[in-house]
């Protein structure tokens, strides 16, 4: 790993309009096509100027269908003939670190798409990197963006429900067919926890402000995983402040809803079906018998994630998720990982770097 970026070509450098990020996208994914290229195109200081894919035609059709200008297949060839400002990286887990590292030392900022990377290691060099490079690098930990995890936050950081003492949350559904691929097959960059764990974990780490120190955990592969990939898992883990949580992940569940709770000295907020890419789902607080519904103002959670990561490229503002969150949310996959193998008890690493999550 080295400590001195690249110099920055010059069509990367130059500035056409100060008042707008000029993005790339990097992986012509099926979430890319879905929810980010439109949020890019939805958010006003946003502009998506170019894909980048391997395959060529995937790209030019991929372009074509979003109207995006330039559809290249190398991202030397991008930086070198294309002024951008910052890359969404949507490729396949086993690329993020080195497509953040090409971006980062060519002056960009990125956005990178959860697991930051595969290995600890890994995103421990993207995050570093990315600093001394003196680029914004967020994940994409969309649930940040969603109206009603904001609300459960705002609650929790309030006092409304007292000492928070307990969570649970559920994101279990299934995975379409076209994405049991790698996704359900490959040992190495597949499996749920990368998919779904993650998330999970940041949601927690969000809404409670809270860090997670220990992870008791076991999986399965019972129906779509194979070469044992897992494609559920449940988890117990506990947190800095004493609160213990239940997480359960699963992309075999046809019928389930995604559930969030957090319980404490004063109350407990429920959310129901509101896990997921789309603005949905509601959230309520009880307080002995008595259950209210909090008003949520639906959102794109892509287009709030794309809004905030400008404001950081622009302002100096935070991104919803930086890229240590991205750290901190791996970590405990990992570790969840390695518990649910082993059948052992495994602390979560803390290293300097990672802050907490600010309670503002």
């Amino acid at each position: 790993m080295t400590d001195t970026p690249q110099a920055v070509p010059a069509a990367s450098r130059a500035r056409r309009d100060a008042d707008k990020v000029r993005w790339a996208i990097v992986g012509a994914s099926q979430i890319a096509r879905s929810w980010v290229a439109k949020a890019i195109q939805s958010v006003p200081d946003a502009e998506l100027v170019a894909v980048v894919s391997r395959s060529a035609a995937r790209g030019r059709a991929f372009a074509d269908d979003l109207g995006i200008p330039v559809s290249t297949t190398s991202l030397k060839s991008l930086f070198a003939e294309t002024a951008i400002d910052a890359v969404y990286v949507s490729t396949n887990n086993a690329r993020h670190r080195d497509d953040t590292l090409e971006a980062a030392a060519a002056g960009l900022h990125v956005l990178c798409e959860k697991p930051l990377g595969l290995t600890l290691y890994d995103a421990v060099e993207m995050a570093r990197a990315c600093d001394r490079a003196g680029v914004v690098l967020a994940t994409n930990h969309h649930m940040r963006g969603a109206a009603t995890h904001r609300a459960i936050r705002d609650l929790v950081l309030t006092g409304q429900i007292g000492r928070p003492l307990a969570a649970r949350v559920m994101y279990c559904e299934y995975l379409p067919k076209e994405l049991q691929t790698w996704r359900t097959k490959d040992k190495e960059q597949g499996g749920v926890i990368y998919d779904l764990t993650v998330h999970n974990v940041d949601v927690l780490r969000f809404v409670l402000a809270d860090e997670p120190v220990e992870v008791m955990s076991m999986k399965a592969s019972s129906l779509i995983g194979e070469n044992g990939v897992e494609d559920q898992v449940q988890s117990i883990v506990n947190f800095a402040s004493g609160l213990i949580a239940y997480m359960h992940e699963g992309q075999v569940f046809a019928h389930h809803e995604t559930a969030l709770e957090i319980h404490g000295t004063d109350g407990s907020i429920y959310g129901r079906g509101i896990l997921d890419e789309a603005p949905s789902g509601r959230v309520y607080l009880r307080r002995g018998t008595e259950m209210t519904e909090i008003p949520v103002e639906p959102a794109n959670l892509y287009a709030t994630t794309i809004a905030q990561f400008d404001a950081a490229v622009l302002h100096g503002e935070r991104p919803a998720a930086t890229g240590w969150d991205g750290v901190a949310s791996l970590a405990t996959a990992l570790a969840v990982r390695r518990s649910a193998q082993e059948g052992v008890r495994v602390s979560v690493p803390r290293f300097e770097g990672n802050p907490p999550v600010p309670v503002v």
